[in-house]
């Protein structure tokens, strides 16, 4: 009997470290108010605590970069989430898991792709910057500033293919525009999300050149009546 019991008590202990082991090994490292963690459900990475370290130094490196351009303090206190792999970035950020990278103002909270897919893919730096964009950018009070925001973010630091064709279409008015926008920002569809972005840029860009960025900045913080005239005179330079 005390064989069973025995037996029993090793089998109980086995399962015990082989589950939870992992997950008490998860890398964490805190550094000027920012916390870093590495989502890793089944401790594939090597040496997760070198990968944060050095993701942790470049966003760092990133924020005060940025910070000092736009001479805005730096907000801290955010938690930012490394991924091993894209299921672990989907299971825990909500997003789909083609998707670079995510910021949530609500809960100031980053989540990332594992950072060496990225930087394999060359586009580590821009993502970086692209979510620090939204993490610096004058806050979103309604769904046009929301989606706003993110055309400002990618003209600066485009996330997704330029666009080479000519051929996309922009409604004439303001409102048909902000509409279809705000319908579109949200969707699941990856060829619509492709169209959405690449027209996204182009306004961003356009904006961003003729008005400047002190403009485009205050379009995000407070809805202006005058964006209406000046999206007219951004299709009319396209046609």
């Amino acid at each position: 009997m005390r064989s069973i019991f025995t037996l029993s008590a090793i089998y109980l202990l086995f399962i015990i470290l082989f589950f939870e082991t992992p997950n008490a090994q998860t890398a964490k490292r805190k550094v000027e108010g920012f916390e870093f963690y590495f989502l890793d459900d089944w401790n594939k990475q090597k040496n997760p605590e070198k990968l944060l370290e050095t993701f942790a130094e470049k966003f760092l490196t990133e924020t005060r970069s940025e910070s000092e351009r736009l001479e805005r303090r730096i907000p801290w206190d955010a938690q930012i989430f490394v991924s091993e792999n894209s299921e672990a970035f989907r299971k825990y950020s909500g997003q789909s898991g083609t998707t670079a990278a995510f910021y949530s103002p609500v809960s100031n909270k980053f989540f990332f792709q594992n950072p060496e897919s990225l930087a394999k893919r060359g586009i580590l730096d821009t993502v970086i910057k692209h979510e620090i964009c939204h993490f610096l950018a004058p806050e979103s009070k309604s769904e046009t500033s929301f989606w706003m925001q993110e055309s400002y973010c990618e003209s600066l630091y485009p996330t997704n293919p330029k666009p080479i064709s000519s051929d996309l279409k922009f409604p004439w008015s303001w409102e048909k525009f902000d509409d279809e926008c705000i319908k579109e920002i949200h969707t699941k569809s990856g060829s619509k999300k492709k169209i959405l972005y690449q027209r996204l840029f182009l306004w961003g860009s356009w904006l961003l050149k003729t008005k400047g960025e002190a403009r485009f900045r205050a379009f995000l913080e407070i809805p202006n009546p005058e964006i209406q005239n000046i999206y007219s005179q951004f299709v009319k330079s396209r046609y």
